[in-house]
Order: C-alpha cells, then sequence, then structure tokens
C-alpha cells in the first residue's frame, strides 16, 4: 500500500498529508528521541540509520500505508497517520494510528483532520471496510479522539492493557459510507513530486538580469 500512495498528497482544511520519503526520516527520529511518543505509539528507540532503512522497507510493503502530516500553510512536517493492513479474516480491515508529535499544533484539531482524510482516502481509494483503533487504557485524549470519530469498543485487553476501537468504512451492502464519500469530494489530490517542484521553485529567489 506505501507504493500506492508514493507520489500523492492530500490537502484538505488545514494539513496536508504527503508520502514518507527520505527527507522525512531525520525529523522523525528527532520526534521518537521522546519518550513520552516513543510510550504512547508503544515504539521502541531506534538509531538513524534503523529508521532509514525501515523507511525504505515501509516504502516496498503492501501491508502498510504511511503519510506524513503536514501543516497545510507552512508545510512543516508535525506527525503521521499509518494502516496497518494485519487482519487476516478481513485482509481490507485496517489499523489505524494518527500521532501529531509537534506540541505547538496538539489541541487544535489537526489530528482530527488529518484522520478524516487518511479516512477518506482509505475507503474510497484503497478500498478499506473498516478501521480498527488500538489504544492504551491510560491513553485519554486518543480514547476521546477516536470516540469522537464514531468508534465504538470492540473489545479490550487486560493483558495488553489495551481497548480495540472499531469503525466501519462501508454499509450492510459494501456500499462506502456517505461520510467517507462526503469527506473525499472535499479533498484536494496531487502529485506530490510536483507540489514540491513547484514549492521549491517558488521558494527561490529569482535569478539576476544581465546585460
Amino acid at each position: 500500500m506505501m507504493r500506492a500512495n508514493a507520489d500523492v498528497i492530500l490537502r484538505a482544511g488545514a494539513i496536508e498529508l504527503v508520502p514518507y520519503r527520505v527527507e522525512h526520516v531525520e525529523r522523525y527520529h528527532e520526534w521518537m528521541a521522546d519518550e513520552s511518543i516513543l510510550v504512547s505509539t508503544a515504539s521502541e528507540r531506534l538509531t538513524l540509520e534503523q529508521e532509514l532503512e525501515m523507511q525504505r522497507e515501509w516504502a516496498n510493503d503492501e501491508a502498510k500505508c504511511t503519510f506524513i502530516v503536514r501543516d497545510g500553510q507552512t508545510s512543516t512536517m508535525i506527525g503521521d497517520v499509518n494502516f496497518f493492513f494485519n487482519d487476516h479474516d478481513d485482509p481490507r480491515a485496517c489499523e489505524i494510528e494518527v500521532m501529531i508529535a509537534e506540541p505547538a499544533y496538539r489541541r487544535k484539531g489537526h489530528a482530527t483532520e488529518a484522520l478524516e482524510t487518511f479516512m477518506a482516502y482509505g475507503a474510497v481509494e484503497l478500498g478499506v471496510t473498516a478501521f480498527v483503533a488500538k489504544i492504551g487504557f491510560d491513553n485519554e485524549p486518543s480514547l476521546g479522539l477516536f470516540a469522537r470519530l464514531g468508534y465504538v469498543e470492540r473489545s479490550r485487553s487486560d493483558i495488553f492493557q489495551e481497548v480495540t476501537l472499531e469503525l466501519r468504512a462501508r454499509d450492510s451492502d459494501g456500499a462506502i459510507c456517505a461520510r467517507f464519500s462526503d469527506a473525499w469530494s472535499r479533498v484536494e489530490r496531487g502529485s506530490y513530486d510536483v507540489y514540491e517542484g513547484r514549492r521549491l521553485r517558488e521558494r527561490l529567489p529569482a535569478p539576476s538580469s544581465t546585460t
């Protein structure tokens, strides 16, 4: 699935989603030096070289889909969103995650916008049938976020200290829920490479004229 969004940029509201590329790894690595982020994402601290290798592996992994979340005005990296297609009973169901790593961008609705855009992309473009979120018992902000998005509890594990929440992407007839079709109609989709090339050119100073 990473190959499916290898050159996709999605812009909606105050955020934009871009593919996880090599140029994003250094900042991502800096985020993962934060112990609170490691705990909340159930991640292990990796070296920069390991992060680079993981990015290369994920770029070719059909079971994963990752976007970097950026501020729509400045294109500043602020977090990421992920799909993991790991349900053997329903190959089109996916586990979903979101992280807003930059403290200045938290509690401002960016996670909600990123998830709404990402879910619309998954439902319409990738054929996702259901979104599943696994959240720790003590992660009240994330539990509240996914509850507000309509997720309902499916199960809980005392062993892993986490709740499994689910949101269906299709109705009983298999049609995409209107919510996701509507959200997708408001998303601007384009080529990441074209967008970044244009953005870079606009930032460069105009060449001086000679006579």
